[in-house]
């Protein structure tokens, strides 16, 4: 499904009066969390699930998410089923799509439904699946379909801070508590990683920036300043883990061409994503720029060095505990909603990141290490 985003913004204005406000239910016995894409927003969306089970203990807590996704959340002990979303929020869809996923949520009989996801086709699923509480995404007053919308204002906010806004519209203080990305490795994951033989080591991955609902390939470090980060960390006595899907691995072996130290080990295509998480956990350091991979380090309390360039941190940065990671990005000239609203035509990294800066920021999270050198 693909309209104009002006026509859909004045179709949902005139639909709003037709949508009753009312209060969050106090004792929903199933709620259900919609978000079905992406990668690295789904694993921003793991701090409210975290929130609402929080909220509502008592809760069977569902979640609704793309193939593409769904292995950040396999293993999350706060959730009880998780329901896919088929082609649904992930670029084209039909009506049909959407009355399937209708007919899947009603026949589980949610009491509320919590929408992350900004379109308002999306947020349109839970009211045709007749769920009576609705809290959800009000971008640009598109949230018509919500029982209590949750405003998105222009100004950059961190993504998983817009997601926790719904916990908090469902009555969760904002002192009660303190709640971060999360990732759960399974036990298998952990035990097929027989890789470093307990010698520290530092995770580099410099793929990025392809998801199914764009691509954006400006988003990636260049390889050669990649090399010369790992050998600045290989000469202190770490050594170097190259990671991404199966179709990174020439990019990562571009990144092993460049480095004058060329014993990096590459692991691109050879791990699942909770044995990637696995290898996070046991890491020194994880170095990537604004990726799901970067995202799912941080979620495992990896410490994490962020390289961003065409797009904002403000709201796609780590979302992580003072002092596990630093960003380093300069600004540039990026659309009001986002990269979502289109690409930085004027971006260069050039002007981008500098190797200096990325070493910087690895001695200052690993500072008190015995294998960081003056």
């Amino acid at each position: 499904m693909s309209f104009s985003p002006n026509l859909v913004t004045r179709f949902s204005h005139l639909l709003r009066p037709l949508f009753r406000q009312r209060p969050p239910p106090r004792n929903p016995q199933r709620v259900i969390l919609i978000k079905p894409c992406c990668l690295g927003d789904v694993v921003q969306a793991t701090a409210t699930v975290a929130a609402l089970k929080h909220r509502y203990p008592q809760a069977r807590l569902d979640f609704a998410v793309g193939g593409w996704s769904r292995p950040v959340l396999d293993n999350n002990p706060h959730i009880t089923h998780l329901i896919d979303t088929g082609r649904v929020g992930q670029g084209r869809y039909t009506v049909v799509d959407l009355f399937t996923l209708a007919r899947q949520l009603r026949r589980q009989r949610y009491d509320l439904a919590v929408t992350l996801a900004r379109s308002p086709v999306v947020g349109l699923v839970p009211w045709l699946a007749g769920i009576p509480h609705r809290i959800g995404l009000d971008s640009f007053g598109r949230g018509f379909a919500h029982t209590i919308r949750v405003p998105v204002l222009e100004a950059p906010k961190h993504e998983a801070e817009i997601y926790l806004a719904c916990a908090m519209a469902a009555g969760l203080k904002e002192a009660d508590h303190q709640f971060w990305t999360e990732f759960y490795p399974a036990q298998t994951d952990q035990d097929a990683l027989h890789l470093l033989n307990g010698n520290p080591f530092v995770v580099i991955h410099p793929a990025g920036g392809v998801n199914p609902g764009m691509q954006m390939l400006d988003k990636r470090w260049p390889p050669e300043r990649f090399a010369a980060l790992a050998d600045r960390l290989a000469g202190c006595g770490f050594h170097i883990v190259l990671t991404g899907l199966a179709d990174d691995a020439p990019l990562c072996r571009q990144v092993v061409g460049h480095m004058a130290n060329k014993t990096a080990q590459v692991l691109a295509g050879q791990l699942t994503l909770g044995q990637f998480g696995a290898l996070c956990r046991q890491a020194a350091l994880f170095v990537g720029g604004d990726t799901g991979a970067m995202h799912i380090a941080v979620a495992c309390g990896c410490k994490t060095v962020a390289i961003f360039g065409p797009s904002d941190p403000r709201r796609y940065g780590p979302f992580a505990p003072a002092g596990k990671a630093r960003t380093l990005w300069r600004a540039v000239s990026i659309p009001e909603g986002g990269v979502g609203q289109g690409q930085v035509q004027d971006f260069n990294w050039a002007q981008g990141v500098t190797v200096d800066e990325a070493w910087d920021a690895c001695q200052d999270l690993l500072v008190g290490r015995e294998e960081i050198g003056d």
